[in-house]
């Protein structure tokens, strides 16, 4: 049950934003006693976007992380190399099984552009063309493309607590590439752009696997009803209820 609590607008939303996702990975681990087995698309070179990586390293948690960009895919199998609980895969998922462009910044004009995320990469285009971008500056590379459930069916996993898309605006069809109630997770997290038509498809997908979407840390969160639950201390202490402790003003 979602119970209303009256208003509450914080004068610094965004810094509620990594303690409230840190809350939800902590309600996820102790729903499932330790027992997490996350299922990620886009991951990345692993040691940015979600925290995951200290999951893995010290809470025993397990994983199937997928990314289709050589180069950052390098990254993640040499950070995964020595674990026994995480496989990677170099391979893109979507709706359709293709060999498909994937575009990303030349390594030269990713150093000039130093505020932009390290290892973008995407099928659109445009989601690389930046104002400033030069045509030379984005190279394109041919990876093949996986429908999820195939994936899935091959490595015969039929659960996953957590669920994680991240695919440079290729989300939703990544999403309708399975079936994401049979999965029955607790906590799926997909990088959308809000007000979007690709962001109201997984927010519709979400919600037709019975998932509550939110917006928590720029992610779309589909949250399990009444399965997360916040220990009440850790909320208290997050928000310096404790005796003695200093009362934050700001908020």
């Amino acid at each position: 049950m979602i119970r209303d609590l009256g208003p509450f607008i914080p004068k610094r939303p965004y810094k509620l934003d990594a303690p409230i996702l840190t809350m939800l990975l902590n309600g996820v681990h102790d729903r499932h006693q330790g027992q997490v087995f996350v299922l990620q698309v886009g991951a990345g070179s692993g040691d940015s976007g979600l925290p995951l990586l200290q999951r893995f390293r010290d809470d025993g948690w397990s994983s199937l992380l997928i990314e289709p960009h050589p180069q950052n895919f390098a990254g993640l199998d040499a950070l995964h190399a020595k674990g026994d609980r995480v496989a990677v895969l170099n391979l893109g998922i979507s709706d359709l099984a293709a060999n498909l462009p994937l575009h990303s910044l030349t390594p030269e004009a990713e150093a000039v552009q130093r505020r932009a995320p390290r290892g973008r990469a995407s099928l659109i285009r445009d989601r690389i063309a930046t104002p400033g971008t030069r045509p030379e500056d984005i190279i394109s590379t041919e990876v093949p493309f996986l429908r999820m459930d195939t994936v899935l069916g091959e490595l015969g996993i039929d659960s996953a607590q957590i669920v994680a898309v991240n695919a440079g605006g290729h989300e939703a069809q990544v999403l309708t590439s399975f079936d994401l109630a049979t999965l029955d997770p607790s906590l799926v997290l997909v990088h959308s752009t809000p007000g979007t038509a690709a962001d109201e498809a997984c927010i519709a997908t979400l919600t037709a696997a019975s998932l509550h979407p939110f917006r928590v840390a720029g992610w779309l969160a589909g949250l399990a009803p009444d399965r997360l639950a916040v220990p009440l201390e850790e909320l208290l202490t997050f928000f310096q209820k404790g005796t003695g402790a200093p009362q934050d003003t700001e908020e």
